[in-house]
C-alpha cells in the first residue's frame, strides 16, 4: 500500500563533530540510515529506501548523544547514466534550524517505477545553536513497484 516514507539519518554526533577533516569513509562510519518502509543496504552509499510515486518522503536527523542535534540541510540529486530524478527540483532545501528536516513529494510518473535516484544528504551536526559542522552522505531511493 502506498504511503509516505520517513528516512532517518542517525549520527554519532559528538564523535563525528570532533573529527578533523574526516574522509567520506569516516563520515559514513558515524552514520546509519533507516526508514519506515524496509530500506536496506550497507555501506551507506548502498542503502536504498523504497518510496512511492505521488507520495511524500521526509528526511529527519537523530542522535543518541545528549545535547547534540542533527539537521538535514538539503537533498541534492546526483545524476548518472542509470538514475532519474524523482522530484521536481534537483536541490530540496531543509526547513532550517538545529533540527531541520526535508520534505518532498515524488513525481506522479509511473515511468519511475523500479528506477533508482542517487542523491546526497547534506546534514549538519549541532553542538550548540551557534556551533555546527556540515557533512554529506550518498544513499539511494527506489520507486516501489506497488505504486498505486
Amino acid at each position: 500500500m502506498p504511503k509516505p516514507v520517513v528516512i532517518t539519518l542517525t549520527v554519532q554526533a559528538e564523535t563525528l563533530y570532533n573529527k578533523v577533516n574526516p574522509t567520506q569513509a569516516e563520515i559514513d562510519a558515524c552514520c546509519s540510515l533507516s526508514d519506515n518502509n524496509g530500506g536496506t543496504g550497507s555501506p551507506i552509499e548502498e542503502f536504498t529506501s523504497p518510496v512511492f510515486i505521488n507520495n511524500n518522503v521526509r528526511w529527519v536527523g537523530a542522535t543518541s548523544d545528549q545535547g547534540w542535534t542533527i539537521a538535514i540541510d538539503s537533498i541534492v540529486y546526483e545524476p548518472d547514466t542509470t538514475d532519474v530524478d524523482f522530484f521536481d527540483s534537483t536541490t530540496i532545501s531543509g526547513s532550517g534550524g538545529r533540527s531541520g528536516n526535508v520534505n518532498a513529494n515524488v513525481k506522479n510518473d509511473p515511468a519511475l517505477i523500479g528506477n533508482h535516484d542517487q542523491y546526497k544528504i547534506n546534514f549538519s551536526v549541532y553542538k550548540s545553536p551557534n556551533e555546527h559542522k556540515p557533512f554529506p552522505i550518498d544513499p539511494k531511493l527506489r520507486v516501489n513497484p506497488i505504486a498505486f
